[in-house]
């Protein structure tokens, strides 16, 4: 009995304690406010957070705030995009104002290329965009310009498809032509200019014009830099061929030191994220039947065969998911070695990708590619070569039709694709079976061979 009582006035003692102590953090904490201002004006939507801690308050249009601190010597942070961070030891005030300053913008000592010459970029005067292997890097595309879309300021970059290898439409500063090929910008990888686009055999509506972006064959880890001239100014000495813009591809050099190898894999799965809502097969019919009525037509014609008992009214199938509801994949694999010395460095790389489609079939799309360069610098540095080679070789056996849209405008009570005996379904000539251009053979293959000294 006695242990008893010992163990529960232990229990009573600690709950006390422990109130005592909450009670003490609690009295520490205090409300503190004031007004944010810069050149005497009052600034808006300005962060104020204490440090170490996760409350974030914003002023309001007045500039004024108000937060609660805790802690014996709590710091204020004030931060804004347009002006500097400022700290503030509070100590025990209870009303802390403060006027900001100006952030110290400085242009980075940035060396851009600019084409037959290098500038640094506080002293160029054309608009040239550069960005860099960092931002590039990692990221799972198969194409360089997917990484950079929405990164450069008045540059569109769009996707004719979104089935793997097809082309990209780049336009600098809109449009300049009503023809396609008229927006094109001009291309220079390592030196060696390329048109806007490369011919292909394969067009129809999963390569359009039957052209491909010309940085299909570069594996993204190989790029150095990108940089776009986007002005006449920066433009101006590639003449006409530049009048769209231009798109500067460096590719990557060995570094001197010892021998590294680097080795980078990645796999992803993609999915059409969000299906649209169809009507289900009442739903459909009824409507039908309704519009035939509107329009005072009580005979259904001849080739209205989900309405007029051709097929069968009480099958459904949702098209989305049997025709793009597949996973797509996407793999990569990459494998560098570089090396050098004093005056000279090397750099070989080898690169595989394959990226499926969320259509039903096995469809692929496979790029290899083979990258080296070579540099040399005379000890008295008046000698200096680069030699680069870039070989890739691609191939893609995607459909030439897309059936996104037959799986939006197929009827819910369609028939089936294939009969019980596995051919394809015909239902007597009734119905355009939509997958019979998975049963035909496409291949579009490409190789391309880059050389620069």
């Amino acid at each position: 009995m006695k242990k008893n009582f010992c163990r529960l006035g232990c229990i009573q003692l600690s709950a006390t304690l422990t109130l005592l102590v909450s009670g003490m953090a609690i009295g520490q904490v205090r409300t503190i406010s004031g007004t944010v201002t810069q050149n005497g004006q009052p600034v808006s939507n300005v962060s104020v957070f204490q440090e170490g801690s996760t409350e974030v308050t914003i002023t309001n249009s007045s500039g004024k705030y108000q937060i609660q601190v805790a802690g014996n010597n709590p710091v204020l942070i004030f931060k804004h995009p347009d002006y500097a961070e400022q700290r503030l030891d509070i100590g025990t005030i209870s009303t802390a104002n403060i006027a900001l300053s100006n952030r110290e913008r400085q242009i980075e000592e940035v060396v851009l290329n600019a084409g037959y010459y290098k500038v640094k970029e506080k002293e160029s005067t054309g608009n040239i965009a550069k960005v860099t292997a960092k931002e590039i890097a990692n990221q799972p595309v198969t194409n360089v310009l997917s990484s950079i879309q929405g990164r450069v300021s008045g540059v569109n970059i769009t996707q004719s498809t979104g089935v793997p290898g097809a082309g990209f439409d780049i336009q600098i500063r809109g449009k300049n032509s009503l023809r396609s090929a008229g927006n094109e910008p001009l291309y220079i990888i390592d030196g060696v200019p390329y048109g806007g686009r490369v011919n292909a055999q394969n067009s129809a509506a999963i390569l359009p014009s039957g052209n491909i972006s010309p940085l299909n064959s570069i594996n993204p880890n190989d790029i150095e830099s990108i940089e776009i001239l986007k002005d006449a100014d920066a433009t101006a000495i590639y003449g006409t061929r530049g009048a769209n813009g231009v798109v500067l591809v460096t590719t990557k050099r060995g570094t001197k030191g010892r021998l590294e190898v680097s080795l980078n894999t990645n796999y992803g799965l993609s999915k059409v994220a969000n299906h649209m809502e169809m009507m289900n097969t009442e739903q459909y019919i009824s409507m039908r039947r309704q519009a035939y009525a509107n329009s005072g037509i009580a005979t259904y014609p001849s080739n209205a065969y989900d309405i007029n008992g051709k097929w069968d009214q009480s099958r459904y199938t949702d098209w989305q998911k049997v025709l793009i509801g597949n996973w797509a994949e996407l793999q990569s694999t990459m494998i560098s070695l570089s090396g050098g010395g004093a005056n000279s460095s090397f750099l070989i790389s080898g690169g595989h990708t394959e990226q499926t489609t969320v259509f039903p079939g096995n469809f692929r799309y496979k790029v290899n590619t083979l990258m080296s360069s070579y540099n040399y610098k005379s000890p008295n540095k008046k000698l200096t070569l680069s030699f680069t080679n870039n070989f890739s070789t691609s191939d893609n056996n995607v459909i030439n039709t897309d059936l996104t849209n037959r799986s939006l405008f197929l009827s819910p009570n369609a028939p089936a694709l294939y009969k019980p005996d596995g051919t394809l379904n015909w239902e007597d000539g009734t119905f355009a079976n939509p997958i019979a251009s998975l049963e035909g053979v496409y291949n579009n293959t490409m190789k391309q061979f880059n050389q620069s000294l």
